[in-house]
């Protein structure tokens, strides 16, 4: 058993026997538990006064939240790479370097991020941030966020100690960093919510 169990194992079992909140949450912090896990184990039980513990109800993952945050997931990450690559066509063909400007390209670029953008939008306005689904792949994203702005530093850093950092790849790295950095903003609050706990 996880001790995330025993610990509600025990609440339940101390509930149960007629023990008070305060007397519960005393015992808990004298033997080492953190306060925080504490009140996950509390709140895993309504304070209704009936006994036995009435369990309140936990979030849980059907197969069709798996499909629906799969899918706004799957269109965050075509509209950031469709984005992404726009301004980068749009860098280059301002400095006049690599292959010229393909106005099919970009057509399909924001034909893409015209369709994904509103239902990425749609299903994550409509999310239940305590689904787990939703806050596996909200992290799943900010994971990778945080990996493009590990990596763009490392770029950075190492073209400009070999002296190939133009205004170019400046720019590019900026346009990966802003991206990066726009997904870890949007998906603060998933973080800001469990550390609170």
């Amino acid at each position: 058993m996880s001790a995330r169990l025993e610990l509600v194992q025990f609440v339940r079992d101390a509930l149960a026997a007629g023990r008070s909140r305060a007397e519960i949450r005393g015992a808990l912090s004298t033997a080492g538990w953190r306060d925080r896990d504490v009140d996950r184990a509390l709140s895993a039980y309504a304070d209704v006064g009936f006994t036995p513990p009435v369990p309140r109800p936990r979030p849980f993952a059907s197969a069709r939240d798996a499909v629906m945050y799969g899918l706004g997931f799957f269109a965050l990450a075509v509209v950031l790479v469709n984005g992404v690559a726009a301004l980068f066509d749009l860098v280059e063909s301002a400095a006049g370097e690599g292959r010229p400007w393909s106005a099919s390209a970009q057509a399909w670029r924001i034909a893409a991020i015209a369709v994904f953008a509103p239902l990425f939008a749609y299903i994550d306005l409509r999310a239940d941030l305590e689904n787990p689904v939703r806050k596996v792949l909200a992290y799943a994203a900010l994971f990778f966020a945080a990996l493009v702005l590990l990596f763009t530093l490392v770029g950075v850093i190492a073209l400009g100690l070999t002296g190939g950092l133009g205004t170019e790849v400046t720019l590019k790295a900026l346009i990966l960093a802003v991206a990066a950095c726009a997904v870890l903003v949007y998906y603060r609050r998933d973080l800001r919510a469990d550390t609170e706990r």
